[in-house]
Formats: structure tokens, sequence, C-alpha cells
């Protein structure tokens, strides 16, 4: 996690430069814009609120950042992941939501230190579950957003329907090593 974060603060001012963009931001748009409801703009606007938000979290002095996964979707951020202490969370979620452009902020920080073991697991479970969606022919792997913590999957994203919502949640249920769900989806407006 903390090295995606580095390579992500990295590659930013790459990813900004003009012809860059156009090749790369260009397929990347096409290839995920597909699959995805979210407006290129939009989807354009929720990488940019994640480097962001990763950015201040990490150049925060007293925070271990390599244990937060952060996704935005719709300008909403979803905190997951675990911190040494309620103090900790609730800075965490200050610094979130004073970045112009959060909407909200859903915080599911646990208090505590991620065993390795788990972490491990974790890492397994969003594998298959992703792997599952990508296989489906009614759910994307591009428009939802997977993270587990400690057994418990979060479901993010826009999908087209309610039918499309209870499948993506039916496929991660019965990924072995799944404690919960939970499911922070939203249903695409018509």
């Amino acid at each position: 996690m903390f090295l995606s974060r580095l390579i992500a603060l990295f590659a930013v001012p790459v990813l900004l430069s003009g012809c860059f963009t156009a090749v790369v931001g260009g397929t990347a748009a096409v290839s995920s814009g597909i699959h995805d409801q979210r407006s290129v703009g939009t989807q354009i606007d929720d990488v940019a609120l994640t480097i962001k938000i990763d950015a201040r979290l990490i150049a925060e002095t007293d925070m271990p950042s390599r244990w937060i996964s952060v996704q935005v979707i719709d300008g909403k951020a979803t905190l997951t992941g675990h911190l040494p202490t309620e103090r900790h969370i609730q800075r965490a979620i200050y610094i979130t939501e004073s970045i112009k452009g959060v909407r909200s902020v859903h915080s599911e920080l646990l208090v505590g230190k991620p065993e390795i073991g788990a972490i491990m697991t974790d890492s397994w479970i969003t594998a298959q579950i992703k792997t599952k969606f990508w296989n489906d022919e009614l759910v994307s792997g591009f428009s939802i957003k997977v993270e587990t913590v400690e057994g418990k999957v979060y479901l993010q994203g826009i999908v087209n329907d309610f039918i499309q919502r209870q499948r993506a949640k039916d496929i991660a249920m019965k990924v072995e090593g799944v404690t919960a769900i939970v499911d922070l989806m939203q249903v695409a407006a018509k």
C-alpha cells in the first residue's frame, strides 16, 4: 500500500504533463470509462482527490499512513485500514475533510496495528473478488472498488441498478475468508 502511494506521488508530475496525459490518460479513460458510470471528468477529479488525500496523510509527521487506504467515488472519500490511536483516526478524518472537493468522509479506520498475516489474507480476498468481478457478465471489475480489512469487504462505486449491486455483494460474500460486506455502492441516476 505504501509503495503504491509513493509511486502515485512521483507519477503525478509526469501524468500532469501534456503528451503523457493524452496518451496514458486517454487510454485509461477509454478502458475504465467504458464500465464506469462516472464521467471521465469525475473519474479524473476522484483520482486527483485520492492523490491529494494520500499526499497530505503521508506529509503528516505523526501519521502512519502506510496502514490507510483511501478511495474516492464522486467526491466521497472512504478511509479504511488501521491507525495506532483514536486521535490518529480523528486527525486523518479532519485532514481528509479539509481538502477542497471532498464532499464527505466515511471512516472505517480501526485502532491498532494490522498483522502481517491479516494483510496477506485481505490482499488475497480482494484479488479473488476483483477476479470474479472481471469474469462476471453483469458486474464490472472496473466500476466497483474493493478493499478488505480483517476479512470485512468494502464495495464502493457506481453500479447500473439494484440487480448489479446485489450480484456484486453475492459474489463477494462467496469468497473464502470474507466475514462481512460493507455496501458503499451507489445506483446510477437514470
